[in-house]
C-alpha cells in the first residue's frame, strides 16, 4: 500500500477513535457503507456532521469539497516533509459558516 493511502486511513481511523472517546458512535465508511463511501463520506458517525478526512502538505479546496461531495465537515491535517518523514502541523476542520452556527444554535 502506498504511503499517501496508508497516511489517510491512518487519519480516518485516528478520527474514529476521537469521536468514540466523546461518546459518538463512529466508523469508516470503508468498514460500513460503501455507498456513503462513494459519496465522499469518511466516517459513518452519529456525530451531527457528515466527515470527510484529508491528509495533506496543501489545503484542500473546502468549497469545491463541502459543495460537490454530501460531506458537511472536512477533518485535515496539515503535515510537511522533513527529511524522509511527514510531520503533523496541525489539525483543522472545514465547515460551511451555516453549519457552524447551526452546531452552536443546538448548544444553547
Amino acid at each position: 500500500m502506498n504511503r499517501n493511502r496508508t497516511a489517510g486511513l491512518n487519519w480516518e481511523r485516528h478520527i474514529v477513535k476521537v469521536l468514540k472517546n466523546l461518546g459518538y458512535e463512529a466508523e469508516t465508511a470503508r468498514y460500513v457503507s460503501r455507498k456513503a463511501d462513494d459519496a465522499g463520506i469518511d466516517i459513518v458517525s452519529d456525530f451531527p456532521l457528515k466527515i470527510q478526512c484529508k491528509i495533506s502538505q496543501n489545503q484542500p479546496n473546502a468549497h469545491t469539497i463541502l459543495t460537490e461531495k454530501e460531506c458537511d465537515v472536512i477533518f485535515f491535517r496539515k503535515v510537511e516533509k522533513a527529511d524522509k518523514r511527514f510531520v503533523s502541523k496541525g489539525d483543522y476542520a472545514m465547515l460551511k459558516l451555516e453549519d457552524l452556527l447551526n452546531l452552536i444554535g443546538e448548544k444553547q
